[in-house]
C-alpha cells in the first residue's frame, strides 16, 4: 500500500525564545514491512538538521536555533510503501524461558511503565500457559484491552500515570500501548513501545502508537489495542523504544519564550491499492 504522510508542529511563543535545542523522531522505518520512498523535512527558522541514529537505531533529527524567534515550525512530508505480513508462528509461549537476559530492556519497568502494580488482576487478564500459542496470547490481550477501555483524548494528558489510566477506563492511543507493554513485561514477554502513523481507524487523527512483542522464529511483530488489530498495511512505523519518552515524535529545551501554544496536523492518506 501506497502512503502518504504530513505531520506538522507549530509552537508559537508570546515572548522571543532562544537557544532552542530539539530532537525529532519523525523519520519513517525502512526495513521489510515497509519503504521509505521520500522524506522531506523543513524547519523555521531556517536551520540545518543533523542525523544520527540513537540506542535503538532509530534515526534521528535534531537542531539548534540560536536566534530570538516567537514561532518554531516543523513540517515532515513522507511516501511509504507498506507490505503485508504474514502471521508468526505458533511458537509456544515457553520458548521465551531462554531469551530474558537478551531483551531485558524491553522486560524491565520504566518511570511510565512501572511493574510494582499487580497489573494482571487490575484488567482482570489470566497470565499464559507455558504450552499455549504466544501469538494467541497476544491476540487475546489486544481484545481485551480494546474493550476494557474508551478512547477518550479529554480523560488523560501526556504525563498521566498509567495507573489513573487503568483505574479510569479511558485515554488514548499512547495509554493503551502502555498498558499492554505493562501486562506483557509482568509474564516474561519482551515488549516495545512503537510509535508512527496510521491511514484510517482509532487514532489516525494525529501520530499513533501500538506494541511489537518478540515472537521466537517470526522476530518483532506489532499488536495495537487500540484498535483490537495486528499491524497491517495501514501503518507506518517511526521509531520504538522502552515507552513514550524513547521515540516522541519532538522534544526540546529552550530559554525565555514564556508559556507556548501548540499546534499539531496529521494526515495520513491512501495513495493506491494493496499490492
Amino acid at each position: 500500500m501506497l502512503l502518504s504522510v504530513y505531520h506538522l508542529t507549530e509552537y508559537f511563543y508570546p515572548d522571543a525564545a532562544r537557544d532552542s535545542f530539539n530532537e525529532l523522531w519523525l523519520y519513517p522505518v525502512d526495513d521489510h514491512r515497509q519503504g521509505l520512498l521520500e522524506f522531506r523535512l523543513n524547519i523555521a527558522p531556517d536551520v540545518m538538521p543533523r542525523s544520527r541514529q540513537d540506542y535503538f537505531h532509530n534515526r534521528i533529527y535534531s537542531f539548534h536555533v540560536t536566534h530570538p524567534h516567537t514561532r518554531l515550525r516543523v513540517e515532515m512530508r513522507a511516501r511509504v510503501l507498506t507490505f503485508a505480513t504474514p502471521e508468526p508462528l505458533p511458537v509456544p509461549v515457553q520458548a521465551l524461558s531462554s531469551l530474558e537476559s537478551r531483551f531485558f530492556e524491553f522486560l524491565a519497568p520504566t518511570s511510565r511503565v512501572p511493574l510494582h502494580y499487580n497489573w494482571l488482576e487490575l484488567l482482570g487478564l489470566r497470565p499464559p500457559n507455558p504450552q499455549e500459542s504466544l501469538h494467541s496470547y497476544l491476540l487475546e490481550v489486544t481484545e481485551h484491552l480494546h474493550r476494557s477501555f474508551r478512547y477518550d483524548a479529554a480523560a488523560t494528558e501526556l504525563n498521566t500515570p498509567l495507573i489513573q489510566f487503568v483505574e479510569g477506563r479511558a485515554g488514548v492511543c499512547q495509554d493503551y500501548a502502555q498498558a499492554m507493554l505493562a501486562v506483557l513485561r509482568s509474564v516474561g514477554i519482551p515488549a516495545r513501545y512503537v510509535s508512527g502513523y496510521l491511514a484510517t481507524g482509532v487514532g489516525s487523527q494525529g501520530s499513533h502508537a501500538w506494541v511489537e512483542a518478540f515472537v521466537p522464529g517470526s522476530g518483532w511483530y506489532g499488536y495495537d489495542p487500540t484498535n483490537n488489530s495486528t499491524i497491517t498495511e495501514q501503518y507506518v512505523k517511526k521509531a520504538h523504544g522502552r515507552d513514550y519518552d524513547d521515540c516522541p515524535p519532538l522534544k526540546g529545551l529552550r530559554r525565555g519564550g514564556g508559556k507556548e501554544q501548540l499546534n499539531v496536523l496529521v494526515q495520513v492518506k491512501v495513495l493506491s491499492g494493496s499490492f
